[in-house]
């Protein structure tokens, strides 16, 4: 069964509402999603159920009462009441960039037409070009539920459940054309035919995975996240305090996938759920799941712990997110460092890569699999370090570091900066820009607009990763995020 209905049909839905808007912050890491109300600053700023997986220590935050406007002899000025409860459902958002498609083939990509749903030979050569050296990342994160409760003393509570599916496909040349154009690729230089007549591309001086596929990293996760989490201040003093936080996750895979050459070796693990349907071929493992369900193939924990202190003015947070591992024990299989030789398929016949990515692991193509009984990965550890300051009530500054702990082929592989500024013109409305590099990406712009209308009772927005690639064909940052309902009590 494809996977494109559930994966593909939510990211064009959600881009049909805006293309490149997020309802939500513009990400310091283009992972986090489903935050509304900042451009550039997250970690010392963003509280109740939207600081899990960011800082949970912001849950201790003390509701107080919003002023827009002071009173004065004349004016009454404008204020709202503190709000206690924070709901959301169904919000959430998705991320797609490349640096080895312009913008137009990445929106193909992502819309599913044209080429990218169908190549042709032609098309194979192409995007073997395009992928050599280079890669494309992608990220999903669904809020189902979020639920928070924040009191003026004794900190606060949240409950999450969210989907979170992450994808990175980098490629060296000879892992391109092989992914790409399969048998008919460069490096088979003769064929055979077999018993059942289908043609097998051979190579007369072939090559073991880890010199061939050289610096490549395939890797996709998919997994439901049970979060529960506590922020409490530790230390008060007047109109400062110290807030720590902690959150405790349950995780629940439904696939994974990482195979990474390195030179000298090459390691490759997967685990589906058996929904997908894939053909392992003559490999047998211990750990089998039959049927076409669409299950867990095993579990996890994580955690976050956070420390933020905060005054009348300034906030500076600091976070590890993703502290844990998960344990896969359905459908698991291995593949070592072999000769590449004897592959029969045609390559990935389209830029669907949440559908052909799973292809990799079937009868005659690319990997020989052998099954285990379990396999652990890490989670995408992450230190976030951030810290604003309120210039006066409408306008606000801040900065975020996030640099990546682990070694997990969905996470960052290098600090991401952004910093900065938020603008408040009505009470109801918030204005945020500012600039950011990292994670292979050069200098990028987020931008957003958060409204806050019924007394604040009710919040939704837009923003944009980079809002110069609305202008640009540069390294796109395509992404859209919706999460209309999103209630505070």
């Amino acid at each position: 069964m494809s996977m494109r209905r559930p994966i593909f049909t939510t990211v064009a839905m959600l881009s049909l509402l805006q293309l490149q808007c997020q309802l939500a912050f513009a990400q310091t890491e283009i992972a986090d999603y489903g935050r509304i109300g900042y451009a550039a600053f997250l970690t010392s700023t963003v509280t109740d159920y939207q600081c899990v997986s960011i800082n949970p220590a912001n849950l201790g935050f003390s509701p107080v009462t919003d002023v827009f406007a002071a009173s004065t002899p004349i004016d009454a000025g404008v204020e709202r009441r503190r709000r206690s409860f924070a709901v959301g459902i169904a919000q959430g958002g998705v991320s797609i960039r490349s640096d080895a498609l312009n913008k137009s083939r990445l929106l193909d990509l992502l819309y599913q037409r044209g080429s990218a749903t169908k190549f042709t030979p032609e098309d194979q050569l192409q995007a073997a070009s395009e992928f050599a050296g280079k890669g494309i990342r992608f990220n999903i994160d669904m809020l189902v539920f979020g639920f928070s409760y924040q009191s003026k003393r004794y900190g606060g509570f949240a409950l999450t459940v969210r989907e979170r599916a992450n994808a990175t496909f980098r490629l060296n040349e000879g892992a391109s054309e092989i992914i790409f154009q399969g048998r008919r690729a460069e490096y088979f230089d003769s064929s055979y035919t077999n018993w059942r007549g289908d043609t097998i591309g051979i190579a007369r001086r072939p090559k073991p995975f880890s010199q061939l596929f050289e610096g490549t990293r395939l890797s996709l996760s998919w997994m439901r996240e049970w979060g529960l989490s506590y922020g409490v201040p530790i230390w008060i003093d007047g109109t400062s305090r110290i807030n720590l936080g902690v959150t405790g996750k349950f995780l629940q895979p439904y696939a994974y996938l990482d195979a990474e050459a390195t030179g000298t070796d090459f390691i490759a693990h997967s685990a589906l759920s058996p929904w997908f349907g894939i053909n392992y071929g003559s490999a047998r493992t211990p750990s089998q799941i039959e049927g076409n369900a669409f299950i867990p193939i095993g579990n996890g924990f994580g955690g976050d712990i956070g420390l933020t202190y905060q005054s009348q003015t300034l906030s500076v947070g600091i976070s590890v997110i993703d502290i844990g591992s998960v344990t896969y024990n359905g459908n698991v299989y291995s593949a070592a460092d072999t000769i590449v030789n004897g592959i029969g398929t045609t390559g990935f016949g389209s830029y669907n890569l949440f559908e052909e990515a799973p292809k990799i692991t079937g009868e005659g193509n690319y990997f020989v699999w052998t099954g285990l009984m379990t396999t652990t990965a890490r989670l995408p550890t992450r230190l976030r370090v951030g810290t604003n300051y309120r210039l006066t009530n409408r306008f606000e500054m801040g900065a975020d570091l996030t640099i990546p702990l682990a070694d997990v082929g969905t996470n960052s592989q290098n600090i991401v900066a952004t910093a900065g500024l938020n603008f408040r013109p009505f009470p109801w409305l918030t204005i945020g820009t500012g600039l950011g590099s990292g994670d292979g990406m050069e200098i990028f712009i987020p931008g957003s607009i958060c409204l806050s209308l019924f007394g604040g009772s009710w919040e939704l927005g837009m923003s944009s990763v980079d809002i110069s690639t609305l202008f640009t064909d540069r390294l796109p940052v395509v992404s859209a995020n919706i999460g209309f309902l999103r209630i505070r009590i």
